[in-house]
């Protein structure tokens, strides 16, 4: 397995690519979907999916460029769904004053769903509390995480949005992601990557 991680758009969204035998999929493309493209040209990617975190701007931006010019899947929880075709919903009009859409889902994916990629299992975590469609995509074999916006290194999402939820945010990390590995190194959807353990016994009693 390849991973390569991205920094991407005025956010300073991180986009990964994971790529195995040829094949590849992409965990939030959130902008500079030539940049991402391009990447896959270079190095003879077929992308296969288009997996969504969670449906804000931010994280779904270049899901239409990639969708174009490759036909891969979009994936996301069934709530991403509205979000990717109404910017009010995704809040690129509220903070960018921008109309930002995306196709529709492909496939949804909820809780627990796994999905098999070349010789790697991506097990599907429903994660709510930044965004009330979070997930977080844990592959096992190789002990990564990828929670989108609920955890960062040095702090968790934002929950004053309209479907935010501290409480959610505390159940998606306590109950779901706590239950993981400690040596679990996750790659948020912002900032520098983290392992469970140091954000369990460092970050989160300060958070809490």
């Amino acid at each position: 397995m390849e991973l390569k991680e991205f920094t991407v758009g005025e956010l300073m969204s991180k986009s990964y690519i994971i790529s195995e035998n040829g094949n590849a999929l992409i965990i939030d493309p959130g902008a500079e979907g030539e940049k991402l493209y391009n990447y896959l040209q270079e190095n003879g990617l077929i992308l296969k999916y288009i997996i969504n975190t969670h449906g804000h701007f931010d994280h779904i931006a270049a899901n239409q460029y990639l969708k174009e010019k490759t036909g891969a899947e979009i994936l996301g929880h069934p709530k991403t769904n509205p979000k990717l075709k109404d910017p009010n919903l995704n809040l690129s009009q509220m903070f960018m004053r921008q109309q930002i859409m995306s196709p529709g889902l492909d496939k949804t994916l909820n809780d627990d769903e796994i999905i098999k990629f070349e010789n790697l299992t991506l097990k599907i975590i429903y994660t709510p509390g930044h965004s009330e469609d979070g997930i977080s995509v844990y592959i096992a074999e190789e002990k990564i995480l990828f929670p989108g916006d609920c955890i960062f290194a040095s702090g968790v999402g934002r929950t004053d949005l309209s479907d935010s939820s501290f409480q959610q945010l505390i159940n998606s990390i306590e109950e779901k992601l706590f239950s993981l590995p400690e040596d679990t190194v996750f790659y948020p959807g912002h900032g520098p990557k983290g392992t469970i353990s140091t954000f369990k016994n460092r970050v989160w009693p300060a958070v809490k």
